[in-house]
């Protein structure tokens, strides 16, 4: 009795412990094959074909740069006194950009007036006595080598004067050279020196003087991008260019194709040809040293249906959606397929029908070769009739070619062939080709 109990208590623990497993089972099925389901791919992403433009582009990057840079130099040496400029700052034509110290030139200017006065002067006397002389001459009270001694004396004081005139407009030049004045309307993108500071001439120095700053209208950039040598050949100048940059990625800056540079640049064993681009910067947004990516629109057809590229995986994926929107390709055969001039043949179910033949040569551009549909044709222009000889009713061949728009014969599941006669494009029947072979002469027959 104690043994049953025990053998009874061991069978009831299995009993438990299976059942205890099947629930388990069936609750974690439960729990996880929807948490597996909710994070699959879900609904595939769907769009709508419509009518838009369609532009092939070439794709380059590059960094944003002014179209010309101005270095502002002085003309005179000397301290800068005023310099009211900073960078970033807008400037037009004629604007102060720095003030240098005028002292000297105001001391040089005053003492080249003085010699220019006194030039003057002496110009007036000397032009009288050579008056005065030329009269006593005309009454012989003077030689002639008096009236020679004050026509000199004239001469050298107007040539005097004109050297003191020269060197006044000089020093007034010079006197003017000390306020430096924006050449251009542009941006200050950078300034080299501050009120203070002595800086050198321009064109008193070997070195070429000192530069106050740079500036640069930056209303139109430059970007110099490499494009590949297998893009180069569509790219030519004035195309569209169409730039993005990372801090506007929504907004997209217009501008044209300058020129190609023919210097080819080889980086990491790619030959590539630097193409220059001006983009349109009215509205201040870009700004020098951005990185940007260029499109080179090459092509562009507008108002065409169009889908996503996304929708087309494959080329055969690309026939199919053409036929699905009605679109029919160039230089397509007969009735669509696979070799040019034959639409595919149907072989397998169906009961496929043999047809007339398509112009020979082109290859089918939208139709996909269908094997086991039957519902294309292949060339040849007779009839096809109903097989019999050995396989069911027989069916002669005719002495034209294959096709025509019989039927074929009893055989569908195979696709047996049967032969027609007829001439080009006809429509023989079954019973026609019968009569026709049952008529004919042994020779005929094995011909054949």
């Amino acid at each position: 009795m104690k043994k049953r109990l025990i053998k009874l208590l061991k069978t009831s623990v299995k009993l438990a412990l299976v059942v205890a497993m099947g629930v388990g089972g069936w609750y974690a099925y439960g729990y996880y094959v929807p948490v597996e389901e909710e994070d699959g791919l879900g609904a595939l992403p769907t769009a709508v074909a419509e009518v838009r433009d369609i532009t092939v582009s070439v794709q380059a990057n590059g960094v944003l740069r002014p179209v010309k840079v101005i270095e502002i130099k002085s003309k005179a040496s000397g301290e800068i006194l005023d310099m009211p400029v900073e960078v970033g700052d807008f400037v037009e034509a004629g604007d102060l950009i720095a003030q240098i110290d005028t002292n000297i030139l105001d001391q040089e200017l005053r003492q080249v007036q003085a010699d220019y006065d006194s030039a003057v002067i002496r110009l007036d006397i000397a032009k009288n006595q050579y008056e005065r002389a030329q009269i006593l001459v005309a009454q012989d009270l003077i030689s002639e080598n008096a009236l020679d001694s004050s026509q000199q004396a004239y001469t050298n004081a107007e040539a005097q004067m004109l050297r003191g005139e020269a060197s006044l407009d000089l020093a007034k030049e010079r006197l003017a050279d000390a306020t430096v004045r924006a050449p251009s309307r542009g941006t200050v993108i950078n300034k080299t020196v501050e009120e203070g500071q002595i800086i050198a001439s321009s064109t008193n120095t070997v070195s070429g003087g000192t530069t106050l700053l740079q500036m640069a209208d930056l209303s139109q950039l430059e970007i110099r991008t490499l494009v590949d040598e297998v893009d180069i050949g569509q790219v030519r100048g004035g195309l569209a260019v169409e730039s993005t940059v990372e801090a506007f990625p929504a907004l997209r800056f217009h501008g044209t194709v300058v020129k190609i540079e023919p210097q080819a640049e080889v980086q990491q064993s790619v030959t590539a040809f630097p193409v220059l681009s001006r983009i349109e910067n009215a509205d201040g947004k870009l700004l020098p040293g951005m990185n940007a990516d260029v499109s080179i629109v090459v092509h562009r057809q507008p108002g065409v249906l169009a889908i996503p590229n996304e929708a087309v995986r494959t080329p055969s994926d690309a026939g199919e959606v053409m036929r699905m929107l009605g679109v029919v390709a160039d230089g397509g055969g007969d009735d669509g397929g696979g070799r040019g001039g034959f639409g595919g043949e149907g072989r397998g179910s169906g009961g496929p029908e043999q047809g007339g033949r398509g112009a020979p040569g082109e290859r089918g551009g939208s139709g996909a070769p269908d094997r086991g549909q039957g519902d294309q044709t292949r060339g040849g222009s007779g009839g096809r009739g109903e097989l019999t000889a050995g396989r069911g009713d027989s069916a002669s061949r005719g002495g034209g070619n294959r096709g025509g728009s019989s039927d074929r014969g009893d055989r569908t599941s195979s696709g047996e062939r049967g032969f027609g006669g007829g001439g080009s494009g006809g429509s023989s029947s079954g019973a026609d080709v019968r009569a026709r072979f049952e008529n004919a002469s042994p020779a005929e027959r094995q011909r054949l």
